[in-house]
């Protein structure tokens, strides 16, 4: 994993090689199932970095649906995320 690059808003890019994205996805363990609709988005993408050992801030959701696409707060629950999305 190496970095290459940063948002307006500061936080980092990263890009993970063939290798990294094969190892992480033979990784024992990590947990597959869909987030509970009533769960905050800060819960999930801190599980998300902490399975994947990425660093602090390094994953951000963002609102497709919006004109100026930005990331969703992390107070959002994923069942509002899901809506917003059409599913």
């Amino acid at each position: 994993m190496h970095k290459i690059g940063r948002l307006q808003d500061g936080s980092l890019i990263y890009q993970l090689s063939v290798e990294e994205v094969e190892k992480l996805k033979r990784r024992e363990g990590v947990r597959k199932n869909r987030a509970l609709s009533n769960a905050s988005l800060k819960t999930i993408i801190r599980d998300i970095e902490q399975t994947y050992a990425l660093p602090e801030g390094s994953v951000r959701v963002l609102n497709l649906q919006s004109k100026d696409k930005k990331a969703y707060r992390g107070d959002v629950r994923i069942g509002t995320i899901r809506r917003n999305a059409g599913e």
